[in-house]
């Protein structure tokens, strides 16, 4: 199961902050290509961290994807930026699909899970290969699948 590219565009901020509109996967993987601007990724740490925990929580978070000196430095990101950016989008996109809720969707994503060796959904998304597995997890609870 995948999720829409609009919904994926709209946890990054829509077409206001992504600078196009996003109507299927092509046009997501142009913005992609093209570099995901620094308010996405803003917007998609803001959503995932709850709001009595921003601030510092928020900043280590940001820059486990991208390090400090490149956020301040550019407004798009380059290809690999983007698509940790895109990727981790894809899953909470997949998780409030499956959990309906966004809260549950945010918890999901920022707590460790035991089926990912008690690393959060979050961190282990940074890789392709991680953000498999996560997705993995959320499909199977989608189809009552036993882990």
């Amino acid at each position: 199961m995948s999720v829409d590219a609009t919904a994926i565009a709209s946890v990054l901020g829509g077409s206001g902050i992504l600078g196009r509109p996003i109507r299927d996967t092509r046009d997501l993987e142009d913005a992609v290509r093209t570099g995901i601007p620094k308010p996405a990724l803003d917007r998609l740490i803001t959503t995932i961290v709850p709001a009595e925990r921003a601030g510092d929580s928020s900043v280590r978070l940001r820059n486990k994807i991208v390090p400090r000196a490149t956020y301040q430095r550019v407004e798009r990101f380059n290809l690999q930026v983007s698509e940790t950016t895109e990727r981790i989008a894809r899953l909470y996109a997949l998780a409030l699909f499956a959990f309906q809720d966004s809260d549950a969707a945010a918890r999901f994503m920022m707590h460790p899970h035991p089926e990912l060796g008690d690393r959060t959904p979050f961190d282990t998304a940074l890789t392709e290969v991680g953000g498999r597995e996560v997705e993995e997890i959320i499909e199977r609870g989608l189809h009552g699948l036993p882990a």
